[in-house]
């Protein structure tokens, strides 16, 4: 039930505008400043006389709004917005040359501009003064552009950055000149900056003790940088902190995780390919070990659970304790290579750890990909169902063949838990069949007394509605009794 007008004109003014702050959008804030003062006189009132109500400016809203918005905002900070594809009334110039005398009362800016001749000048109250109070910084250049001489720009003057400064986003735009000082930075980005190299990132993160957020992608000055970096003192991120390294290169990633200590550490992404022997030691060393323990509990996985996706030819995702690594690979070996660094890093903890399986279409074999180097096991295994189909002739052959003197177990021996999706009956009937093969009959191929695998604990059916039966249910309770046997969405 709504609030009686009149009832919301008692509250107090503050609390009010408070209120009324909640209704105004960044995108463009003049069109809900206008519904407001719409409403009655006394709203009007409120609205051109409270100075919170104005700081969000946007250069949708047109040059004249701009110039109003500054001075009803008086001397509280102002959060700036520009996008040149909808700011078709002002230029990046015009816009930043109306806010440049009020830079004292910058909290953000953020903007997405197209190249220029010269994007120093363009932001030319930014590259040459002071924002003192400035909390959060975006620059985005829109497009596609090879001219980084052009798109290379100087900070606040050369000077350090303001200590006030906790979030930054550069997106195809460079520095110029040595790295600034970031030390009150929480959040950095860093996307397509050409001229950005690794001991300058280095020394960005030394000066920023408090991240708690970096990504770094596409930057192809970060790379490997020898023995220069076995000299360095470690660079110590205490706070709980999320890392994104996305398409580097594989020694100057590694180079970076080895020169920095993440106890805490929260979440850590690695997107890239590893195809190639040299390609996958440059990235997996000893050296970046240590990224596998945090003190951080991770909400998603088991702290025991090894997840392992493959899909498309050769993609490959492996999930354990916050660490994402999604990777392009080059085979299966690849895999059980990345795999094992884990064992490694692990140590007497990969005994407690199990592989999680989940396969869709993929070049890789899933046979291949069982064989996890020990003392890992797969104890669950997902099949899409977009592939089960195809894989119905192969996995489910390999399945159901006991072991013999070449194959000296049974093919997922320890799986505990099953997950298959269907698009169609025939799926079911060969799921049935290979079901019964290997836990229903009694007579293994070749040699008397050889163990059965591990018998399953849970089978996940999914598939479109009108593809279930309970009797597909009941006939694979029948065959592995005291299975937890269910249909589930997806």
């Amino acid at each position: 039930m709504g609030i009686p007008r009149g009832s919301l004109n008692g509250l107090p003014i503050e609390l009010l505008c408070n209120i009324f702050r909640q209704t105004i959008g960044p995108e463009s804030p003049r069109r809900d400043l206008c519904r407001l003062s719409l409403v009655c006189r006394q709203w009007r009132e409120y609205v051109d006389g409270s100075a919170r109500l104005w700081t969000d400016i946007s250069a949708v809203d047109g040059p004249a709004h701009v110039r109003r918005a500054l001075e009803k905002s008086k001397g509280a900070l102002i959060d700036l917005r520009f996008s040149e594809s909808t700011a078709a009334e002002t230029s990046l110039e015009a816009f930043l040359a109306e806010a440049g005398p009020h830079i004292a009362r910058w909290h953000s800016l953020i903007a997405a501009f197209e190249s220029r001749p010269s994007l120093e000048s363009a932001l030319a109250p930014l590259t040459t003064g002071q924002a003192p109070r400035l909390e959060t910084l975006e620059l985005c250049l829109l497009g596609v552009d090879d001219s980084t001489s052009q798109n290379t720009i100087t900070l606040f003057g050369g000077a350090s950055a303001p200590s006030t400064l906790s979030a930054l986003r550069l997106f195809q735009i460079s520095l110029a000149g040595e790295p600034l000082s970031f030390s009150g930075l929480l959040s950095l980005s860093l996307i397509h900056v050409e001229t950005i190299s690794t001991p300058q990132l280095l020394e960005i993160l030394r000066g920023s003790p408090w991240l708690e957020t970096v990504t770094l992608a596409d930057n192809p000055g970060l790379v490997a940088i020898g023995s220069q970096s076995s000299t360095m003192q470690p660079i110590e991120l205490p706070k709980p902190v999320v890392l994104a390294f996305i398409r580097l290169d594989n020694g100057g990633t590694n180079c970076i995780i080895s020169n920095i200590r993440i106890p805490n550490r929260r979440s850590l992404v690695i997107g890239g390919a590893i195809i190639g022997v040299s390609a996958w030691s440059a990235l997996f060393t000893p050296a970046i070990r240590h990224i596998l323990h945090t003190t951080s509990p991770t909400a998603d996985l088991s702290p025991s659970v090894i997840r392992v996706d493959v899909d498309g030819c050769y993609n490959c995702r492996i999930q354990f304790r916050g660490v994402d690594l999604s990777v392009l690979v080059d085979g299966e070996d690849r895999v059980q290579k990345t795999l094992g660094w884990l064992v490694d890093g692990l140590g007497s903890e990969a005994a407690e750890c199990s592989v999680h399986l989940i396969l869709d279409w993929s070049e890789m074999r899933p046979e291949r990909l069982a064989e996890v180097p020990p003392p890992l096991v797969v104890k669950h295994l997902s099949i899409s169902d977009y592939v089960f189909g195809s894989l119905e002739e192969s996995l489910c052959t390999e399945m159901v063949l006991p072991p013999d003197f070449a194959s000296p177990e049974w093919l997922f021996a320890q799986m505990e838990s099953l997950s298959v999706g269907f698009h169609h009956l025939e799926s079911q009937k060969q799921l049935i069949v290979m079901l019964g093969s290997r836990y229903e009959q009694a007579t293994p191929r070749g040699e008397t007394g050889l163990s059965r695998p591990m018998s399953l604990r849970s089978v996940e059916l999914r598939s479109p509605p009108e593809l279930r039966t309970e009797e597909l249910v009941e006939e694979i309770r029948r065959i592995i009794r005291g299975a937890d046997v269910f249909w589930t969405n997806g």
